[in-house]
């Protein structure tokens, strides 16, 4: 089954549920279980399906915990393990606090509270490549970077990412695959790349943890709104913004790009730059930034609503995000490698010359009946085959249409060649199940690996000569793709979705949002 399908939906007993991750660290074959946050509650629950004593599909809570501070509100969760017993570890944050709470979720204690913000907390993230690593960012215009081991318990910060990044409060962070890098995106348009320093370093637990100033990309030239979801894919970046805020927007899109020059592999990379006046994208990698194509999305005028990116090795990315009709768009992306690699992508030159000439052809058609309108004749006294065809023909100019973005004069780049197809990862923790288990006790050294640019960059081949002419750099466009897949949950109420998340093994996809709603899919894949 490629796409998932709808299994069930169901509604807790809450305003909102803002976010929701599943536990990363499961050993195979086992269930996967996940924690979803709304208000002052986290719930710890278990997709199931169909069995011999039941007949639907359904969630099982199998926990669940309240923070006792009365103003706090919920909306970012990431896990982690104990160091000491292998118990998994689940972190909270949110508006109306300032901190980061750690609970265990096998005795359901509150162990840990990380403070240092001075602001709402807005999204957290576990290192892919260490459970003791988390980062969070703030509402402070800072991130933090946390080291969860126990030996540096009197001083966990480790990092702070601060000082010539983001002007507005930051609203969605993003480890690299390597762990060496982690995007963030704000409220005041910005995408920033930073290079994060090694875990532990030499300030390891001293009260003045190391400072990390400018970032090594940032530009405002992306989106034109608050960008509410980053995230890696190999070495590209794709990233969305919210639509609420600008009314010249009416559409909402995804978008997949890429940074000139970047490579997570480098093990040296250039100095950051410095910020100067009146520039809207500064890069330490000599270049600016290349829009691939956009994932094309209606209705998700809020901001804080996220999208959600399954990339598993040896299984076909995906990529789901819900709108404010609670209804899930799903794009593989394995699709668009194999258009690249294979040379069948149709050239956008091509589309733009057929889509003039559809243009012409509405147009004459329009124009022989104004002339029998105009004669005297009643426009419905024209052949009924041409005003059919004129009917069909507008609507596959709109439909070609749908498939070519608005022109960017200033910023649209050719997808260049790209021969990095290295395909490693860091090696993954060991499983943690919800039972104590000491040998299953994850490895605390984070690895390096060089991130995987998928396939989606490689073009025809230097030697090929029939490749059409490009044409020139303020006149080429970027493709808008709609959904492979649309699935509306066909509850009493419109929800906007807030968050989604696949499992591990990318059997269960799950999305949460307003008025408590869970929307739970599920796919069984072969490799």
């Amino acid at each position: 089954m490629e796409f998932p399908q709808l299994k069930a939906w169901l509604r807790l007993p809450v305003l909102s549920i803002y976010d929701i991750k599943f536990y990363p660290y499961t050993a195979p074959g086992e269930d996967p279980v996940f924690a979803a946050v709304a208000a002052r509650e986290i719930y710890i629950c278990k997709p199931v399906g169909k069995s011999a004593n039941s007949k639907t599909n359904n969630l099982e809570v199998l926990r669940l915990l309240e923070d006792p501070d009365e103003d706090s509100s919920l909306n970012s969760v990431a896990w982690s393990v104990d160091a000491d017993t292998g118990e998994p570890l689940v972190c909270v944050a949110g508006s109306g606090s300032k901190n980061i709470k750690i609970w265990n979720v096998v005795t359901g204690e509150l162990v840990r509270i990380l403070y240092g913000h001075g602001g709402a907390v807005n999204d957290l993230v576990t290192s892919p490549v260490s459970p003791y690593i988390l980062a969070s960012c703030s509402a402070d215009y800072t991130i933090r970077i946390w080291n969860l081991d126990d030996q540096y318990r009197r001083q966990p910060c480790a990092a702070i990412l601060s000082g010539e990044g983001h002007r507005q409060t930051i609203l969605s962070i993003a480890f690299h695959d390597n762990g060496r890098w982690l995007l963030s995106g704000g409220q005041d348009t910005m995408i920033c790349l930073w290079s994060i320093p090694p875990v532990p370093d030499h300030n390891a637990g001293k009260d003045k943890p190391t400072v990390v100033v400018y970032p090594h990309f940032a530009s405002i030239g992306m989106h034109s709104d608050y960008v509410d979801c980053v995230r890696f894919w190999g070495d590209l970046v794709l990233s969305k913004a919210s639509t609420g805020n600008n009314i010249k927007v009416t559409r909402g899109e995804i978008m997949l790009w890429k940074i000139d020059g970047f490579h997570s592999g480098n093990t040296q990379p250039p100095e950051p730059p410095m910020p100067g006046y009146g520039r809207a994208t500064r890069s330490a990698f000599g270049g600016d930034f290349q829009r691939l194509c956009t994932f094309d999305m209606t209705n998700v005028a809020p901001f804080y609503m996220r999208f959600g990116l399954f990339k598993e090795p040896g299984y076909r990315p995906m990529l789901v995000m819900g709108n404010t009709k609670a209804r899930f768009s799903f794009w593989d992306l394995q699709r668009f490698e194999e258009r690249w690699t294979s040379n069948k992508l149709v050239p956008i030159v091509d589309d733009k010359k057929r889509i003039r000439d559809l243009i012409d052809e509405v147009k004459s058609k329009k124009d022989i009946v104004s002339q029998v309108s105009a004669n005297g004749t009643r426009a419905s006294s024209a052949p009924d085959s041409d005003a059919g065809n004129i009917v069909k023909n507008n609507k596959r100019k709109r439909g070609l249409t749908e498939l070519v973005l608005l022109n960017n004069t200033t910023r649209a780049r050719s997808i260049a060649s790209d021969s990095t197809r290295a395909s490693s990862r860091a090696s993954r923790p060991s499983g943690v199940s919800l039972v104590p288990r000491n040998s299953l006790l994850p490895a605390r050294a984070p690895t390096s690996a060089p991130g995987a640019t998928p396939a989606i960059l490689d073009t025809a081949s230097e030697n090929e000569t029939d490749e059409p002419e490009k044409p020139p750099r303020d006149m080429r466009n970027y493709v808008r793709h709609t959904a492979h897949k649309t699935t509306v949950v066909a509850c009493p109420i419109d929800f906007a979705c807030r968050a989604v998340d696949w499992s591990l093994d990318g059997k269960w996809c799950v999305g949460v949002g307003d008025h408590g709603m869970i929307a739970i899919f599920g796919r069984w894949l072969d490799k």
